[in-house]
């Protein structure tokens, strides 16, 4: 029996509903900055603590958008605010990992392990779910990341896909020649890589037989060019084409502004902006089973640099939208910005802990009872943010 025909003949073609839940993570790379992501316009510490880089309070001006009288998005997020006055998008300021780390590489290693210690360090916090819940007909696409590579937060998985590019996985005019077979012939049982190259090969078929470059957006949807929007809608692309995706992990770089920060994050703003409305908009009913998470491995400092830009910080600014959120809302406690509510003197402090919210998304969106057990060392708080609604 070929390698094909046995994956179609147990069902790893297509999930066995296309109801089942979906959650798309997206990784903001380099460290967004929180504070000019979402403005406290109402502190005026904000104001003493960036006299360059502050954006002005909405009143009175066209750069920033009144969220609810004390934050406001700037206009570059404009396609945010629409989702947050529809009741699609929460905002959870003053969040993250309390890891204390400043290197880029570490902090990502940590938030993507779902841990506050690099002794504690082994799996991804994804790879820790799928490995707990793994079946032996899991769809070959469950956990896939649109990238060149499988991200950290996967690692342990079964079977993980990195598709860079759905036009170019695959073997191009070669595939479903005697090649392929060939290969298939070539990676048997017994070979080193064999699972990793029979995966590899019946991802192709499936992929070639669902042709889910073929699915246009719909409804209008218009993806920006750009990083995020053509992964996001290879994300679409792929949920549409029922391919039994759970997970699907996505990066987005550029986010480490330490000079002319106001000459650059307004781009970067508008490209994430743009494109979650754009995802929002193309699936229009299937939003009912996708979540959305976008996260980044620590936020800036509070003060400016003698740059115009922001260094290494602490809490970051977290986005949740689509099915299960409780959107239209700020989540969380705000710390404030004076001096004595400073993390180590000159951060922004966490009071959210990202894990209450990963915590509250693999159990209520993806039914995992047991997720608190996959964030080792961490005890969840008497009260944390509601973000996601109850099952």
């Amino acid at each position: 029996m070929s390698l094909t025909r046995h994956h179609l003949l147990h069902g790893r073609w297509k999930s066995d509903s296309d109801q089942a839940p979906v959650l798309i993570c997206i990784f903001q790379r380099g460290a967004a900055d929180a504070l000019n992501s979402l403005v406290p316009y109402q502190d005026d510490d904000y104001y003493h603590a960036r006299p360059t880089l502050a954006l002005p309070a909405p009143q009175g001006s066209s750069q920033t958008l009144d969220v609810d009288g004390f934050f406001a998005l700037p206009q570059a997020s404009a396609g945010l605010k629409t989702l947050y006055d529809q009741g699609h998008l929460a905002l959870i300021p003053a969040c993250g990992l309390p890891h204390g780390s400043r290197s880029h590489f570490d902090a990502q290693t940590l938030v993507e392990s779902g841990v506050t210690d690099k002794t504690q360090v082994d799996l991804g916090w994804l790879g820790r779910y799928l490995q707990a819940t793994a079946s032996p007909h899991d769809a070959l696409f469950r956990a896939t990341a649109i990238s060149g590579s499988v991200p950290r937060a996967l690692l342990g998985a079964p079977d993980p896909l990195a598709v860079s590019s759905l036009g170019d996985f695959g073997l191009g005019e070669l595939g479903g020649s005697p090649y392929q077979d060939l290969l298939s012939e070539l990676y048997g049982s017994n070979t080193p890589y064999n699972q990793e190259a029979q995966s590899a090969l019946g991802a192709m078929d499936v992929l070639a037989m669902a042709q889910p470059e073929q699915f246009l957006p719909d409804n209008g949807a218009d993806y920006p060019a750009g990083e995020l929007g053509g992964k996001l809608l290879q994300a679409a692309q792929i949920i549409k084409a029922n391919m039994g995706a759970e997970i699907l992990c996505l990066d987005v770089g550029g986010w480490d502004h330490h000079e002319n920060q106001a000459n650059f994050l307004p781009g970067s703003l508008q490209g994430l902006a743009d494109s979650l409305l754009a995802l929002h908009t193309d699936l229009g009913t299937r939003m009912q089973r996708v979540t959305v998470l976008v996260m980044t491995e620590f936020g800036r400092r509070v003060a400016e640099n003698g740059s115009r830009g922001t260094d290494h910080g602490s809490a970051g600014l977290v986005y949740a939208l689509g099915a299960g959120v409780q959107g239209g809302q700020i989540h969380g406690r705000w710390p404030g910005l004076s001096a004595a509510n400073l993390q180590d003197g000159e951060d922004l402090a966490i009071t959210t802990d990202l894990r209450s919210l990963l915590v509250q998304t693999l159990s209520r969106r993806l039914g995992f009872a047991n997720a608190l057990s996959l964030f080792p060392g961490f005890t969840e708080p008497a009260q944390p943010p509601q973000v996601i609604a109850p099952s």
